[in-house]
């Protein structure tokens, strides 16, 4: 059902009153003849990641014409290789769970403002050893990271009115909202039909080669690069920006990450998993028309894979089960729960750590969210080695029994005072371990996407560097976004946010 807040009306301009204010830059400068739309809509959205279709579902459901492309010859974007895990504050989920102490938008920001998640508002330009996460240079505009989080209700309903199932909410890590494996490709195919019942088109292996404007220095289309590599001109009331970091983008790197530009990449496995077109599209062309960049700097994602043909399970079971890292030596070297997955990959950095295992036990193996991390399966197929001695575990895996023993006599005997004498956990999931144990087999840090590019407002319109003005009919969103985290609570939120923007705008005109 279209809204009434925005009548079809055809906000789509003729071809003629779209060129006709071109920038002489573009096309008189050169001599050439502005040229004629191919398409038209009221809203462009380049990129057709999780970002962009959230964009692209909402204003589809106001009544605009949006159109979607996207150089991939899928939908989805990376969030289909992720586990479906989304932060949440205040949602429906919480109450249908009864976890309503501590989980408010309030109680959130202050956890995200100090630091205490993986991606807080401070970030670093190196890989500081006072945190095992991230901390350090504060964001330009925290209030677009606050907006995100104002957003996490709306997420959360965005999320079930789309059919996203959310698992049971672990009461150890209440913010964080579980969603099945496959979750987000479901979603991406469910927004595909929203768009195109709405009579917006989806057009792939189309990439956006520049952002057109007029005389006034308004964005009112693209010009892309069809798979025939043939020129097409779409024209636009507003373009949104959503193309993603620049993790493949050499001159980038170099130029903002030189201490991370060496660092092995990957998800699935070491040096592999993830598509090598992050190539910072959207980046490159808001740039080319005087777009400001924030926080380019700043570290980029990092996971833990394992080398290639071993099976594997997510890291994040640390959100959710009790497990213990360490090393060859058989001893921990992090606080498991407050570093999370990528603070463990940036210990195992700092420390210079070859390889890392996660311990854990029959509870954690048999427990609640034994399928969702495919336990029984990972071990079946090698991932993981399964022990009733820890001299077994020593033999089976190469690591150092006496190291082994040592950490589980004193995570046994710290959990029973209830204090971690080791690194000071304080969280539920810090208790003994009981046999047989398990242990995965190594995996190292390697960087699976960027953070950082595109500064906008709160509403995330685009900025100018020469004075922090908004760049009109320009928006980002998602990775491409550099004033936000790549998490994925902050690229649906993003998508909402300017999907709000624009609809309000155009209800104006």
């Amino acid at each position: 059902m279209k809204s009434n807040s925005i009548q079809r009306r055809n906000l789509l301009l003729t071809a003629t009153a779209l060129t006709a204010g071109f920038s002489a830059k573009g096309f008189a400068a050169e001599g050439k003849a502005p040229p004629q739309f191919d398409r038209q809509c009221d809203v462009l959205i380049v990129g057709a990641g999780m970002a962009g279709l959230t964009a692209a579902g909402v204003l589809s459901k106001e009544g605009l014409r949006v159109i979607v492309i996207d150089k991939r010859s899928w939908i989805g974007g990376d969030a289909i290789y992720s586990t479906g895990v989304v932060f949440g504050a205040q949602t429906r989920f919480h109450e249908r769970d009864g976890i309503t102490e501590g989980v408010s938008v309030e109680d959130y920001w202050k956890r995200l403002n100090q630091g205490l998640f993986d991606e807080p508002v401070s970030k670093v330009r190196d890989n500081l050893p006072v945190s095992p996460s991230y901390s350090g240079i504060a964001k330009h505009d925290p209030g677009v990271l606050r907006a995100c989080a104002e957003k996490l209700p709306a997420v959360a309903d965005f999320l079930f009115e789309n059919g996203v199932t959310v698992l049971p909410i672990p009461k150890a890590a209440p913010f964080l909202l579980p969603t099945p494996k496959g979750s987000m490709g479901e979603l991406a195919k469910h927004l595909r039909e929203a768009i195109e019942e709405a009579e917006g088109s989806l057009l792939l292996q189309t990439a956006a080669e520049e952002l057109l404007q007029d005389e006034a220095g308004t964005v009112i289309g693209v010009r892309a690069r069809t798979r025939g590599n043939r020129d097409v001109f779409i024209g636009a009331q507003s373009v949104v920006l959503a193309t993603g970091g620049f993790l493949n983008n050499e001159d980038l790197m170099r130029r903002y990450k030189r201490y991370w530009a060496a660092a092995p990449k990957g998800f699935s496995f070491v040096g592999g998993g993830i598509p090598t077109d992050h190539t910072g599209d959207g980046i490159e062309l808001a740039r080319k028309i005087g777009a400001a960049l924030e926080d380019m700097e700043s570290v980029p994602k990092f996971y833990t894979a394992p080398q290639k043909g071993t099976p594997a399970f997510s890291w994040l079971m640390l959100d959710t089960d009790t497990a213990y890292v360490g090393d060859k030596s058989g001893r921990r070297f992090v606080n498991e729960a407050q570093a999370r997955y990528a603070g463990c990959a940036l210990a195992m950095l700092r420390l210079g750590i070859d390889g890392g295992f996660v311990l854990f036990d029959e509870a954690a193996f048999s427990g609640p969210h034994a399928a969702r991390w495919q336990f029984a399966k990972v071990l079946e197929d090698g991932g993981i080695w399964k022990a009733d001695t820890v001299e077994e575990l020593g033999k089976l895996s190469g690591v150092d029994a006496g190291g082994l023993r040592e950490t589980i006599e004193a995570i046994n005997r710290d959990a029973a005072r209830g204090a971690d004498s080791r690194f000071g956990r304080s969280d539920g999931r810090f208790r003994a371990l009981r046999a047989p144990y398990y242990l995965s087999k190594p995996y190292w840090p390697v960087m699976f996407k960027t953070e950082g590019g595109i500064e906008v407002n709160p509403r995330f319109e685009v900025l100018r560097h020469s004075d922090a003005t908004v760049i009109p009919g320009l928006y980002a969103v998602g990775a491409a976004c550099g004033s936000i985290s790549t998490r994925l609570c902050d690229v649906f939120a993003s998508g909402l946010t300017a999907a709000e923007s624009i609809a309000a705008k155009l209800r104006r005109h």
